[in-house]
């Protein structure tokens, strides 16, 4: 999910989608370019379940889907 979306935000497009019971067990990694103090915070109280910051390996962005998949 990425915050900084156009006209909904990826925080309330997070907690629509966690607030949809059909929905909710889809895991969301949060992937954004402002990351300062408190915005994993802000992303996992969203609904979030992981976080990644820009710029980041493929490998990492890789490793936390494939925890998701297991």
């Amino acid at each position: 999910m990425d915050i900084e979306l156009p006209i909904l935000d990826g925080y309330e497009a997070t907690r629509r989608i966690k607030a949809n019971p059909e929905l909710k067990s889809i895991p969301i990694i949060a992937v954004t370019s402002y990351a300062l103090s408190g915005d994993e915070a802000k992303a996992r109280a969203a609904g979030c379940d992981a976080y990644v910051s820009k710029p980041f390996s493929p490998r990492e962005l890789l490793a936390k889907v494939q925890n998701y998949l297991k």
